[in-house]
Order: C-alpha cells, then structure tokens, then sequence
C-alpha cells in the first residue's frame, strides 16, 4: 500500500502506529478482494471480518484522539472532532453497503477503500498535524487576498498532505474551460451553513499518475477505480481545508455531492456556474484549475 515515512509521523507513538495500522489493514483488505486462491463462499466472510477491524480500529483512534485533545485543552477539538463525525457519517454509509449484503465486487471495496485513504490521508497531515504544532499552514491575517496568498497556501497544502514540491502558480485568472489535454474534472456541491456552493475542478492526469505511484506502487496501473476513488475524496476534503486556511472560519461545511464531469462537458458547466472565481494553475507536475461559484475565497480575492 501507501509508501509510510516520515513526512506522516506526528510524534506521538501510540497515534503513529494507529495510523500505520490503519493503513495496513486497508492494505490487507485489498489483497483479500483480489487474492485468486480463496474460494468466493470465504472471501465475503473474510472481507467483513476485516472491514470490521478497520471500522473499530478507526472508531477506537478517534475516541483516543478526541481525548487526548481535550486532555490538553487543544483550542482546534470542536473542529477536529467534526471532521472525524463527518468521516463516520460519509465513509461508514460505503462501508455498510458492504457488510450489510452477503456478495461484493471489487470494484466496491476498491470504492470504499480509495475514498477512506483519500480522506485519512488528508486528514493526518492537515488536522492531526496541527494538534502537535508540525502542520506547515498558517492562517493569514485579515483582509483581502491576492493571487499570490492562494498560490502560496496551496503550494502548502500540497506539500503538507502529499509531500509534493508543486510550484503551482496561477497561469489564468479568467479560466472558462477551455481544452487542457487529458484531464479529470470534478463537481462537488457543498453546504456552508444556510448556503449552498459550487466547486468545480480538475487535474490533469499527469498529476493523478504522480499521485497514485506514490500511494499505491504497482497496484495503480490496474485499479483504476481504486485511484479515482482516493482523487475523489481527497479533492473534495482538500478545497474545504484551503477555504478554511484562507478565511481563517472553521464552521461546518458538509459535501453535499461529489461527482466526476463527462468529457467535453467542462465549458458547458463553468457557463452554468457564473463562478466568482476561475483559476487556471501550472506546476511541476501538470495543470490543475478551480472554480467557484460564491464560496468565500472568491468574494474576498482581488483578481489582480
């Protein structure tokens, strides 16, 4: 699975190894789902034991974490425990579907444990990070933002959850969908209280290749659905935390629909959106670009 270093550590033990263990038991239901020499009438008993390992593994490292937390009068908790019930509210739902039937397909355990990397992932090296001071994002004083602070935090944010140098740097402050290549794009509805915002995003593949070799090695190249499942997830946790870094709010903000856009229909849904803001990035490893509709980065951003 997941190549583990350093760059992920906390330096608390106990939490480290929750989170290496965690990993390794999502690894391991991957190769229950894949492994040709069990017979189908184990494999589901198999895998329900193990997704039930992994359920109470992360269950039991949240409860800990929770209570260390408050233990330690950590002023992020309410946030941070927010973020583990969104996690028990979105991810188990998937998780059920599984245990709950007694036959599966890969391609829903690949769903399944894509998209709760894709969350973990972002989530240690973001909000579990900040709980012991090591997270390399800061909030940015009050006032307006410039191109250059989003181009500054997200170059953060993806060395802080990715380990990845980026460079990315913004290359169209007007960007209206048109072709890049070979992309994969995203639209993602969240809800911010009373209100309601629209994301849509995209990466070129390039990026997604460097991506998935760094998570999953070999297995990448022919579990498609795995990767797209991590992308997924990932990206739709990764524009809730920029949006928190740059407004320095931390109110909740819930994924009401995540989905990936047919080919060649990108322009069509950036006129429907009237976004406030429309980026278009390059960086070392291939172009990416967002677009909003009236989230709160585009109604504070001078497009200078």
């Amino acid at each position: 699975m997941m190549q583990w270093n350093d760059h992920f550590k906390m330096g608390i033990p106990a939490f480290d190894q929750e989170h290496r263990q965690i990993f390794k038991i999502a690894g391991q239901i991957l190769e229950i789902a894949q492994a040709p020499g069990i017979d189908e009438a184990d494999r589901m008993p198999a895998l329900r034991q193990a997704l039930n390992e992994l359920v109470s593994c992360f269950s039991q490292h949240a409860a800990q974490e929770e209570a260390y937390m408050r233990e330690i009068g950590y002023e992020g908790y309410g946030l941070h425990k927010m973020l583990h019930d969104d996690f028990r509210s979105t991810q188990m739902a998937r998780y059920r579907q599984i245990v709950e039937r007694d036959v599966c397909n890969k391609e829903e355990v690949w769903n399944f444990i894509g998209s709760e990397l894709g969350w973990l992932l972002e989530h240690i090296a973001t909000a579990d990070m900040a709980i012991v001071g090591k997270s390399v994002l800061s909030r940015p004083a009050p006032g307006g933002l410039e191109l250059a602070a989003v181009e500054r935090e997200i170059n953060r944010l993806l060395a802080a959850t990715l380990d990845i140098e980026a460079n990315a740097a913004v290359v169209d402050a007007h960007y209206r969908g048109e072709p890049l290549g070979e992309m994969i794009c995203q639209k993602i509805v969240y809800r911010r209280a009373w209100r309601k915002s629209v994301v849509l995003c995209g990466v070129e593949r390039s990026f997604v290749r460097r991506v998935a070799r760094c998570l999953y090695g070999d297995l990448f190249g022919d579990k498609p659905d795995l990767v797209l499942s991590t992308i997924e997830v990932f990206t739709a946790r990764f524009w809730i935390t920029l949006s928190r870094q740059l407004t320095g709010l931390d109110d909740n903000i819930d994924v009401c629909e995540s989905r990936f856009l047919l080919e060649g229909t990108l322009a069509e849904e950036l006129r429907g959106l009237e976004p406030s803001i429309s980026l278009l990035f390059r960086s070392d490893h291939g172009k990416f670009f967002v677009a909003t509709d009236s989230w709160r980065i585009g109604e504070r951003m001078k497009l200078a």
